[in-house]
């Protein structure tokens, strides 16, 4: 039994690495070989991708990466334990309507922060408007440029495109 967990918490401790981020190479254990799994960066983006991994203590649900290198091209968490410019997954952000990006058929997200990161706010799936967190209905056709508004972050994504 105690050669199980052993042999358990040595296989884990071989997915995790430190810090995630776009241009860092892959452990060739993290990924399947012929691996066949495409992921999704924007609507008109795909990569190799893995699902679903441990990197540095927090779950990342997909990790977009060039098939040639490893290197990681696209990250997406919806992690609460991820946190980037003092921002987390399920904390709240203040944006003015003319920062949110809304992407047909994909995400509505906020502005890059200083690493890159995009707080995703909503999907864009349902037509052309978004909830605050306090309910108000944000019409994304007609923003008003620095009228603010509150919104939860669902995730945070990185790279792409």
């Amino acid at each position: 039994m105690k050669r199980l967990a052993l042999w358990l918490a040595l296989l884990n401790s071989l997915f995790v690495v430190a810090q995630a981020n776009v241009g860092m190479r892959l452990p060739s254990v993290m990924v399947p070989k012929n691996n066949t799994n495409q992921c999704a960066a924007t609507p008109s983006q795909s990569y190799p991708c893995v699902q679903d991994v441990d990197i540095d203590g927090v779950r990342f649900t997909t990790v977009g990466y060039d098939a040639h290198t490893r290197r990681i091209k696209y990250l997406f968490t919806q992690d609460q334990k991820f946190r980037t410019g003092g921002l987390r997954v399920g904390g709240l952000i203040d944006l003015a309507e003319n920062e949110i990006l809304p992407v047909a058929g994909w995400y509505t997200m906020g502005p890059r922060n200083k690493d890159g990161w995009r707080p995703i706010v909503g999907s864009f799936l349902e037509g052309t408007a978004i909830k605050s967190a306090d309910g108000e209905a944000i019409d994304l056709t007609k923003p008003v440029a620095g009228k603010m508004h509150r919104f939860k972050i669902i995730a945070f994504d990185k790279g792409g495109v």
